[in-house]
């Protein structure tokens, strides 16, 4: 017989999962959300060769047929793949722990802080996928904190490509943690905004300054060992982006990437489900979270990638 005796699907503690998030993670601000109804399936991609951006001559005479046009249909599949960690919580911590630990609900949040981390560390290197980024990156050769370097003018030229070739307008400005430290800083920042807010430059000086709706900042790191010795590295490396992100993403709407999250998997509530059973052979109770989600590059002509900005 199995250890497990008994398996269920605990709505209070999805709740739990669902509601925590560490500030740090920009991931659903970047990539929205789309609840699907099945793990695997296709969505369709409208004009991907944005014929309706193409001149046709329509000019019609009297008694005559007007020019036929039509757009091109294509598709692309997902997967939502099952992402989950378990954790164990002994008999005798549960017994003896006093306010304000909390076992389950602290073992919760544990556990979707990492699978946050996982969703943001995918993220990245979607975006940083250079097959992806094939027309709309840079490699830096100048630091945006150089003297004589203009980084609004850097951000400019971008937009303008943006537009060009998405015929959208970007409306996010995204900063690693190093890049946005080293930008307040910068001499042709503050040059800029030295009578603003006392001289502090935040995240909202810099999204007027750049004429974005919003700058978000990624302050995510990740941990990583040599030698013993804890070594942490920004998940969003030196980098910094512009996009185009849709607030209410749709099927015609353009984004850059979108996460298919199974909302109907067994169990869950917006692709979330936590589930508890007994380990009686280790007098434990187990606990594991799990979202299914997959990541998918939909226009990369809607977003810039600044590589090694500092």
């Amino acid at each position: 017989m199995p250890d497990i005796s008994s398996v269920h699907f605990d709505v209070a503690l999805t709740n739990v999962s669902i509601a925590y998030r560490n500030m740090g993670f920009i991931a659903r601000d970047i990539a929205p959300e789309i609840l699907v109804r099945r793990q695997s399936d296709r969505f369709f991609v409208y004009d991907p060769d944005r014929s309706s951006m193409r001149e046709r001559a329509d000019l019609r005479a009297p008694g005559t047929e007007a020019a036929e046009v039509d757009f091109a249909l294509s598709s692309d599949t997902y997967f939502c793949d099952g992402h989950a960690l378990a954790g164990i919580i002994p008999d005798e911590e549960r017994e003896n722990s006093d306010s304000p630990l909390r076992p389950q609900i602290d073992r919760v949040e544990y556990l979707s802080d990492r699978l946050l981390l996982g969703q943001e560390l995918a993220l990245a290197r979607t975006l940083t996928d250079t097959a992806f980024a094939t027309n709309n990156s840079t490699n830096e050769t100048t630091l945006w904190t150089a003297e004589d370097f203009d980084p609004v003018a850097r951000v400019e030229t971008a937009r303008q490509t943006i537009i060009q070739n998405a015929q959208v307008v970007p409306n996010t400005l995204v900063l690693s943690q190093p890049v946005y430290s080293a930008l307040r800083n910068a001499a042709a920042v503050t040059d800029r905004v030295k009578y603003s807010r006392l001289g502090v430059i935040g995240t909202e000086d810099l999204a007027a300054l750049f004429d974005v709706e919003r700058v978000l900042i990624g302050r995510a790191v990740v941990q990583t060992t040599v030698d013993d010795e804890a070594v942490f590295s920004p998940v969003w490396g030196r980098d910094a982006f512009l996009m185009h992100v849709p607030t209410r993403p749709s099927l015609k709407s353009i984004s850059p990437v979108l996460t298919f999250v199974w909302g109907q998997a067994a169990g869950s509530m917006r692709g979330w489900s936590v589930d508890t059973w007994r380990e009686e052979r280790r007098k434990s109770t187990a606990v594991r979270v799990q979202k299914y989600y997959d990541i998918r590059q939909v226009a990369s002509s809607a977003f810039y990638w600044f590589k090694n900005a500092v």
